[in-house]
């Protein structure tokens, strides 16, 4: 039966960071339980799940949740005998996408969609069942020396998980570590983002587990804020020139950076050239 492994990050917290099966995914082995953190897929949530009992005997009680995309809630059935816990907006948000495109027959058709197009990760969804969070915060919510705290920027429910004990912080989806960030959610701010970057860089951080890509620290951080600063500036100064979308999408002034897979950086150029245009 397989396991998902769970790499030491410090005394008390173990994160899967392959990237194989979904986002990251890692627990915090608290004083009487554990607090798991992100669930991928219902399969690799599954997985998750049983890999736990090989770092600690003692029972999940918990599972946080940074943001509403799929690849980190879809697995949350796993976790069903838990308090899910989560900002406010993205319990609103999945209650919002289960009258919508998670709605009875559009969720058949979600999923038969990625059985078209992406068939090697199809039967991750197998046995799909959308359980909502049974706790929510507005700013920040703790337990046992855990802490989440609400940032918004890659989605407007995007919290990190802060263990200041063991200097550890799990990002969520604020960060793609060595890798090009996906920033087309329709709520993502890039100004919040930005804000969110520099209070990671006030906390106490030894260790981040990013959403996606391997364990990072506070300069990967430092790295993201400079090109996102960058982006800002430069996309400003042509939208204040009147550029067009497609002239600031195809602008060849922005400064290197990770290269993007697929579409991410024509669709974040986007998003964030209808976001400051909006103020412009």
């Amino acid at each position: 039966m397989f396991c998902m492994r769970l790499d030491r990050v410090s005394e008390r917290v173990r994160a899967n960071c392959e990237g194989l099966t979904g986002g990251n995914v890692g627990v915090v082995v608290m004083e009487g339980s554990v607090a798991a953190v992100d669930a991928q897929y219902p399969v690799s949530a599954a997985d998750f799940r049983k890999s736990i009992p090989t770092v600690t005997e003692k029972p999940v009680t918990h599972l946080l949740l940074t943001h509403v995309h799929g690849d980190h809630v879809f697995g949350n059935q796993a976790f069903e005998d838990c308090e899910i816990v989560s900002h406010f907006r993205l319990k609103e948000r999945m209650e919002e996408s289960l009258r919508n495109e998670w709605a009875p027959g559009n969720l058949e058709k979600m999923l038969e969609d990625v059985r078209r197009n992406r068939p090697e990760r199809a039967y991750l969804f197998e046995g799909l069942r959308i359980v909502l969070p049974t706790t929510t915060f507005e700013e920040a919510w703790g337990v046992d020396g855990v802490e989440m705290i609400h940032t918004g920027g890659h989605t407007d429910c995007s919290s990190v998980v802060y263990v200041p004990e063991d200097r550890v912080l799990f990002a969520g989806d604020l960060i793609f570590a060595k890798t090009f960030p996906w920033a087309g959610d329709p709520t993502a701010d890039p100004d919040a983002w930005m804000e969110a970057f520099e209070r990671m860089l006030s906390m106490d951080v030894e260790a981040i587990v990013p959403g996606h890509g391997p364990l990072c620290d506070l300069e990967e951080v430092e790295a993201q804020l400079e090109w996102f600063e960058a982006v800002r500036e430069e996309m400003s100064g042509l939208i204040k020139e009147g550029a067009s979308e497609e002239e600031a999408v195809n602008h060849d002034g922005y400064p290197e950076f990770y290269e993007s897979q697929g579409d991410r950086m024509e669709r974040s150029l986007r998003h964030w050239y209808r976001f400051w245009s909006r103020d412009a």
